[in-house]
């Protein structure tokens, strides 16, 4: 065959040439739904931060704001009250849950080998969920809330809305794993039942303020059946996401096996027996029988059996790598995650003794103990899963090491001061009502609590500045580099 050389191919053919690449209105590229979820986490952690700063200020600055809005009789309304129930519901369901959703949609593929199920109906999810967060913290400077404490303090339909997304992406999830669950790895279980958790929890709540808002049911339900979601939406979705990250990312980055599969099973099934019961803590009135109360509380000190396992187990597989432990990276994040496991575990086993129920029962006491379990291990777990799966996730060459010491240290040391504040604030004012003291001696003596406190949040603020900053330079000046896509391959590294 003779080829004319003066012809230029190009010339006669131009269809050769590459087609443009073509966007879809909505991505559907694997780990799409991972991104969008652990972009929104990110910005609502840096919001929900900021939030908690100024519920932290009018601890001991208070001030009260009302906007008339012109239609309905409806105010918006900004009093301490209010910003409470905001910052409770930005950190849970804004930052911790985005990174829960991120850290299921990410891990799914990896352990099961499959690609994501549904993943363009997941990032509209993404957009639903954060929409309706958003929609509902602005409802809470708006309407009463009555006497529902601050998880279910949205609006049955913004509750609603939060049931449809989560059950989306449980389905997701669960048709992903499915063909392989009796072999999957402890991370797939934690996560699959904490997703569906989720869901049913939302729902409840949703039906509960629809009942209310159509029949009206007696203050006493409301408030005792809120107190149970509440505490279920902790122990029964954030805290098994938790051990679901744990699990997944120190075999992984440890390059080791986990240690014991079997220490790892019992440790899933005592959570899964136990806090169910212990989500019933706070359900305290005379009407609910002696027994469920104290029941409750013995499951809450059950609690620590599978936090000592998973603690014993984790430590043991990084075993011959001790350096990892002090370092910036997703190891170091999980090392300071599990001693706030073990540290809020204890406190929240002694909170439920009858005699320190009695005498620091109704201050800042269980917010100290809450500012630990939100602020300081689901929190630190949830940026390890960052560190680890933020380059995987552009595609790019990154981890700033500080960037990530920052987000480290002032996420710690801010959750362990605001923690300790707040804790001591409430053994102060128990020690005060025992005195019989005034409300004006009561303020004066909590103030240097109180301020403390702030700092402490305000620390904890700069960390979450840090990790938007660090997802920032991560997309803009991180080198592009190539990583494994899900559903090719499985993360054999760690032994699943």
């Amino acid at each position: 065959m003779t080829v004319n050389p003066k012809v230029n191919p190009k010339k006669l053919r131009p269809y050769d040439q590459p087609p443009k690449r073509r966007r879809s209105l909505i991505p559907s590229a694997p780990d799409s739904a991972a991104i969008g979820f652990l972009v929104a986490a990110v910005l609502w952690l840096a919001l929900a931060t900021g939030i908690g700063m100024l519920a932290a200020y009018l601890r001991f600055a208070p001030f009260e704001v009302i906007y008339p809005l012109g239609f309905f009789g409806l105010n918006l309304e900004l009093n301490p009250a209010r910003v409470d129930q905001a910052f409770m519901n930005a950190i849970v369901y804004g930052w911790l849950t985005n990174a829960g959703f991120a850290a299921a949609t990410f891990i799914a593929p990896r352990l099961s080998g499959r690609r994501l199920v549904a993943e363009p109906i997941l990032v509209l999810a993404v957009l639903l969920w954060n929409a309706t967060v958003f929609g509902g913290i602005a409802a809470l400077y708006v309407f009463d809330s009555g006497a529902n404490s601050a998880l279910t303090s949205f609006p049955w339909f913004v509750q609603g809305g939060l049931a449809t997304g989560a059950l989306i992406v449980a389905l997701a999830f669960v048709a992903t794993v499915a063909p392989a669950i009796r072999s999957a790895y402890v991370s797939l279980w934690f996560a699959g039942i904490g997703l569906l958790s989720l869901a049913g929890l939302t729902g409840l709540s949703a039906a509960m303020g629809l009942a209310d808002f159509i029949i009206g049911l007696d203050d006493a339900i409301v408030a005792l059946g809120s107190l149970f979601i509440g505490t279920a939406v902790i122990l029964m979705w954030l805290l098994p996401m938790a051990y679901a990250v744990l699990y997944y990312l120190v075999p992984l980055v440890a390059g080791r096996p986990l240690e014991s599969a079997g220490l790892a099973a019992l440790a899933f099934v005592s959570w899964l027996l136990v806090a169910p019961v212990a989500s019933l803590s706070l359900v305290v009135d005379t009407r609910i029988p002696y027994f469920v109360t104290s029941l409750a509380g013995a499951a809450t000190i059950a609690l620590l059996l599978p936090a000592a396992l998973t603690v014993v187990n984790l430590v043991l597989t990084v075993r011959g790598r001790w350096p990892l432990f002090f370092g910036t990276g997703p190891i170091a994040f999980v090392a300071v995650a599990m001693a706030f496991l073990i540290a809020s575990g204890m406190l929240d086993a002694i909170g439920t003794l009858p005699s320190v129920r009695a005498f620091v029962g109704g201050t800042d006491w269980g917010r100290g103990v809450l500012v630990w379990n939100l602020l300081g291990m689901m929190t630190l777990a949830a940026l390890a899963f960052i560190a680890h799966a933020l380059p995987r996730l552009l595609r790019r060459d990154w981890g700033s090491s500080r960037l990530s010491a920052a987000q480290l240290w002032c996420v710690f040391a801010g959750a362990t001061i605001a923690g300790i504040a707040l804790m001591g604030a409430g053994m102060a004012e128990g020690s005060f009502r025992a005195q019989g003291a005034d409300a004006e001696a009561l303020a004066a003596g909590l103030y240097g609590y109180q301020l403390v406190a702030f700092a402490g949040f305000a620390l904890v603020a700069l960390g979450g500045l840090a990790a938007l900053v660090n997802v920032f330079l991560a997309y803009t000046t991180g080198e592009p580099a190539d990583y494994v896509v899900p559903g090719q391959a499985t993360a054999a590294a760690t032994g699943h």
